[in-house]
Parts: C-alpha cells; structure tokens; sequence
C-alpha cells in the first residue's frame, strides 16, 4: 500500500514533581480522593525501548508523533527529521485542560497537526517484538482488524478497581447503537461479518446475535494493543456525535464516557477495516505470575507486538524484583541507542 502512516505514541513523565503537585491540586477541587499511589504512577522506564523497536522493526514510518502534557525525556532527540513533538495544548481546546484523563488526550487525536490520514495508536506500554511491513496495520487504505463479537463483556466492579473499563465498553457500543443497525451494516459487507478470520467461536456468536431482532450490536473483544485508524474516522464521528464526544473529554476520567476504542467500533460499524486475524500481539500483565511468559514472549520472533502493562495487581515488592529483569531483557533486546535518542 502507498501511503503514509504515521504513529501517535502518548507518554507521561509520572515522576515529575510539578506533574504531581497539579494533579493532586485538581483532584482535590474536583472533590475525588486523589490516586497518587505508586502502583498508577511508577516509573519502570522502558519507553526508550519503544523508540530503539521502531527504528528496528519499523523504518518505514513516515513521522512518529509523541504526544505528552509538555514534559518530554531529557533523553530524547528533538531534531530527529521524522520525531514531531506535541503538546497537549498544541490540539486539545484549552477549556480541557490540564487534563489527567487519557481519554481526552486520545479522542482529540484527530486535531493533532499534520497527521496522516492513516496511522497507528500506541500506548506507551505496546512495543513492537519483530519486523512489521505497513501492511500489517493497512490494506488497501483500511486499517486491518478483526470484528470479533462476544456478549461475554460481564461487568465486574469491587472497591480496589472499580468497574474497570466494563462500563466504557458498554458506553462505546450503547452510542454505537444510536448511529448504526447492525443487520444494515452487515448487510452492506456480508464477508467481513461471516468471514473465517472470525475464528469459529466468535463467527457463532455473531450468528447468535443476529437473532435480535432490532439489529443491536453487542460487544466486541477487547484488545489492548496498538490500534490502526482512519483520521477521517475520528472526524466524522466527531461530526455526527459531538455531545457524548465533549462529555467524555473530564479532567479525570468518568465511568459513562467513551474512549478510543468507539473509533474502532465505528470503522467496523461503516465497514472501513480490513478483516484479519489477530494472532501476532499478545497482553501480558506485569507481576510475578506473568514475568516470565513477558521475557519469554520478548524472546519470541512470532510476536510481533507486546503489551507490557502495568497495574495495581504488581506489589512494591513485585515490581523492585520485576523492574531490573524485564529492564535487562530490553536491553538485551534493544542494546544498540536509536537515531531518536540524543
């Protein structure tokens, strides 16, 4: 394919002190317990890593937008010819902000200077593992993904985590519902709703789900990896559903509003996705459990990208034993500086 796509990776340095005085300042005016806790806001300091895998295993990019409240790495090289530094106040309107909410900072992504139709979403948690051609993330001008459906979305709430991102999800396919008729969009692209990159389980449920007789759709997988969009996506969904778009855009985040994934549900919704399995990412969560399924998975060539994600399930004590070990794997992985660092 023979267009340019761009990354959007946003970053937080959560150990900046100015950071954290003004976060807990408007957390207290907005009358919300402050989470300062070290569990949320530790440092393990991989993101390096993530500059040194797109240089290796993605060289075609065409620019690397890296979004942050305005504090970047001390380490990165602001002259590199395809780096574009952005602030949050570079696109996001001003009655947003400060914002400690990454939904605002992601829904707004759209507005963001001089980004390509075509690019690609990343957390700061989500690295590549293997060499990537564009078409990984696009065919034929579409961003590949799988529409696999499930009902299986069974909200969970307790006092230490809350809902979760159960309710978000909900809120994502209810606003969906409001715009869309499923049988109309199925109708529109029968393949890729029946199509054997569904896998069998997921192509049942989609049968079973037909059975509803208002055309609703339900839900669909959850996947927290690296996402390709169309901008003209975010915009026209902008366009047609201003309203709950603003509503989401909270200094800190509400569990009624929507996040980037409603952008995702919307390009299976007008049928702009190119349906593939999705077999080369994979999730793991950092803690003692998982550590080595993580260095095991960062050894491994048929993965091509990684979730390293952070949570309150990793003790203090987990993470100064897991720290150094998944750094060294990096580093043995990554040892060489990439062109993005000074």
């Amino acid at each position: 394919m023979n267009c340019k796509i761009d990354f959007v990776v946003t970053w937080l340095d959560s150990t900046d002190p100015v950071w954290q005085d003004e976060y807990v300042k408007y957390k207290k005016e907005s009358s919300k317990m402050a989470d300062i806790s070290a569990a949320r806001y530790r440092e393990w300091d991989l993101f390096r890593y993530w500059f040194r895998s797109v240089e290796k295993y993605a060289p075609w990019v065409n620019k690397v937008f890296l979004v942050t409240n305005g504090k970047f790495p001390n380490w990165i090289n602001e002259g590199h010819p395809k780096l574009v530094l952005v602030r949050h106040s570079d696109y996001i309107p001003s009655e947003f902000l400060p914002t400690f909410n990454s939904h605002t900072i992601e829904l707004h992504m759209n507005k963001i200077p001089g980004l390509s139709e075509h690019f690609v979403y990343f957390n700061d948690d989500c690295y590549l593992n293997a060499p990537i051609t564009p078409d990984y993330y696009f065919r034929k001008g579409l961003p590949c993904d799988c529409n696999a459906e499930t009902v299986f979305n069974v909200p969970v709430y307790n006092k230490e985590t809350g809902f979760l991102t159960f309710i978000i999800r909900y809120t994502n396919v209810s606003v969906l519902n409001g715009h869309f008729n499923r049988k109309m969009t199925i109708k529109g692209s029968p393949k890729r709703w029946l199509g054997y990159h569904l896998g069998l389980i997921s192509w049942v449920m989609g049968r079973i789900i037909s059975f509803d007789p208002k055309g609703r759709f339900v839900g669909f997988r959850y996947r927290h990896f690296e996402q390709p969009f169309l901008k003209s996506v975010l915009d026209e969904a902008w366009e047609k559903e201003p309203e709950m778009l603003t509503n989401s855009c909270t200094r800190f985040r509400e569990n009624i509003s929507l996040n980037p994934y409603f952008f995702r549900y919307w390009q299976f919704a007008t049928n702009r996705f190119y349906p593939v399995k999705l077999n080369h990412a994979c999730k793991y969560v950092l803690n003692s459990r998982d550590i080595n399924s993580i260095l095991k998975a960062l050894r491994n060539k048929n993965i091509w990208s990684i979730c390293a994600n952070d949570s309150t399930m990793c003790s203090e004590e987990d993470f100064e034993i897991i720290r150094p070990l998944i750094q060294k794997e990096f580093e043995t992985k990554f040892p060489n500086k990439s062109e993005y660092e000074k």
